[in-house]
């Protein structure tokens, strides 16, 4: 070791050798953020198009069913009795979107109850302030219910938006963020963060979120250009 002048000049004493080591770990550093961006958009991608499939396939699915099998196809896509414009299927999309979600959240805020008497964390405070196992696992079971209300408004916007045009799909995707944000809660109240993906439906809180924007999403662009 000995004294770098250019490293003094930068705000740090000494470096091995004169390589400056400080600042190829400072470049290790960015390239790893570099390489978690990409990993991130590229599942963002995988999820858009796994979704976008979705759609399509119902799209596809409410053609065929209205040539061959009409009836079951009026049933879904029909129009309903408030509205033409509103599909028949909207109505299971309030159910499971909209109702059954906002129970499962409240499911969610009656185990952070418990978990207040049993950790004895008192309100106004949200989480527990101490380092021991007690308060790391009051804190888990309070961010399992926290994060799903963190993203439920745009659960449910999107489901509101998407289901005028694809109620079917939407409903699924209702379906599979009320499991799997049960499941992602169940794994994350077990006191270690790492466990909230535990379980194999735990990451579709994800796949869920995407699949309904897109939906949204494609219910926005048909607006504007047709």
């Amino acid at each position: 070791w000995h004294f770098c002048g250019h490293c003094a000049f930068s705000s740090s004493i000494i470096c091995a050798d004169g390589t400056h080591s400080h600042r190829r770990r400072k470049q290790r550093a960015r390239h790893r953020q570099r390489l978690d961006n990409m990993g991130m958009w590229l599942a963002t991608a995988k999820f858009v198009a796994q979704t976008a499939g979705v759609l399509l396939a119902e799209t596809y699915a409410c053609q065929k069913t209205a040539e061959f099998i009409p009836d079951f196809h009026d049933h879904i896509w029909g129009g309903s009795a408030i509205s033409s414009a509103i599909p028949k299927g909207y109505g299971a999309v309030i159910l499971v979107n909209v109702i059954g979600a906002s129970l499962a959240l409240v499911t969610l805020s009656f185990k952070v109850s418990a978990a207040r008497k049993e950790y004895k964390v008192d309100l106004p405070a949200m989480y527990a302030t101490g380092k021991d196992k007690k308060s790391v696992t009051f804190n888990c079971i309070q961010r399992g219910h926290q994060q799903a209300l963190e993203t439920f408004p745009t659960i449910l916007v999107s489901s509101l938006i998407g289901g005028i045009r694809y109620p079917l799909s939407v409903w699924l995707f209702g379906c599979g963020y009320i499991k799997a944000r049960q499941e992602w809660a169940k794994g994350y109240a077990s006191g270690d963060p790492k466990n909230r993906y535990s379980n194999m439906w735990a990451k579709h809180i994800w796949t869920t979120l995407v699949g309904l924007l897109v939906a949204a999403i494609a219910v926005a662009v048909e607006l504007l250009v047709k």
